[in-house]
């Protein structure tokens, strides 16, 4: 494969990748009349659910067409307003079983997040917030491909709608516009598709700060799970800048608490090595 940083760090989202968590309930607004931020908003209070645990096959192909394939579950759970928990665990190669990633989103302090290599021994470590550009596990994802931030921190522009795959899609710019967050990213600006018919994010553009498409990540075998939660079976995302890209193959989903125990978001579930099961 090619060279790459194996980079533990933030991971795991209740929604599919890069949209926030559902805002407090509020009237939808006709369509004509909808926003960017209305749009991205109606995404959240559609698809967020406050329980998700999927088994998922990471395939990583370089620019050769050399692949590597990666065993993940992931787990979330939202614990209270605006406070969700998220896990990680790698369960194959060998050589990075039990490695794994705890997020903790938090309402009114700093979010925590903390990796665990098992090969290293100790305790999780925390990472500081300057890592979000780095990616993870050699994927094509960084770890803020892979989490949300609220709205309020966002910049939406809505533009015209087009044709994506013969249907209908709403085509929104989406730019930070906090201080912190611009300072950590690695994105002038994210460009999402998102279907008009059941507001499913199924295609994102990401550009540098000189304004160059640099990736871009699609979903496929995208299906009703009920009432108007939809999920897609796969998400690939693809690096223009190396000719390297990542598919991420979800091979079990529930929405079941039993799945995603609260004990499993602690330190000393990773130091027993409990969170491998």
């Amino acid at each position: 494969m090619c060279n790459r940083k194996l980079v533990l760090f933030l991971i795991g989202v209740l929604l599919p990748f890069t949209v926030a968590a559902a805002p407090p309930e509020k009237e939808t607004k006709p369509i004509e009349k909808m926003t960017g931020k209305d749009i991205y908003e109606e995404v959240g209070k559609r698809h967020a659910r406050p329980v998700e645990f999927e088994i998922q096959k990471l395939t990583l192909t370089d620019d050769k067409g050399t692949e590597e394939v990666r065993d993940v579950k992931r787990y979330g759970r939202t614990v209270g307003p605006g406070e969700q928990r998220y896990l990680m665990v790698f369960h194959s190669p060998p050589a990075i079983r039990g490695a794994a990633t705890i997020t903790w989103k938090r309402r009114f302090k700093k979010d925590g997040q903390w990796i665990y290599l098992p090969a290293n021994g100790g305790k999780p470590i925390r990472i500081v917030s300057g890592g979000k550009k780095n990616f993870v596990m050699g994927t094509d994802f960084t770890s803020e491909d892979l989490t949300s931030e609220p709205s309020d921190k966002l910049t939406f522009e809505r533009l015209k709608n087009e044709m994506l795959d013969g249907k209908e899609h709403f085509v929104i710019d989406v730019t930070p516009k906090d201080a912190e967050l611009k300072a950590d990213t690695g994105y002038k600006r994210r460009r999402l598709w998102i279907d008009k018919e059941n507001y499913f994010l199924r295609r994102t553009d990401y550009y540098d700060w000189r304004d160059t498409l640099i990736k871009r990540q699609t979903a496929s075998g995208v299906k009703k799970i009920e009432d108007d939660m939809w999920r897609a079976d796969s998400h690939t995302m693809e690096n223009f800048k190396d000719g390297h890209k990542t598919r991420v193959e979800v091979i079990e989903r529930n929405f079941d608490k039993s799945s995603v125990p609260l004990e499993l978001f602690f330190e000393r579930t990773l130091i027993s090595g409990d969170h491998v099961r």
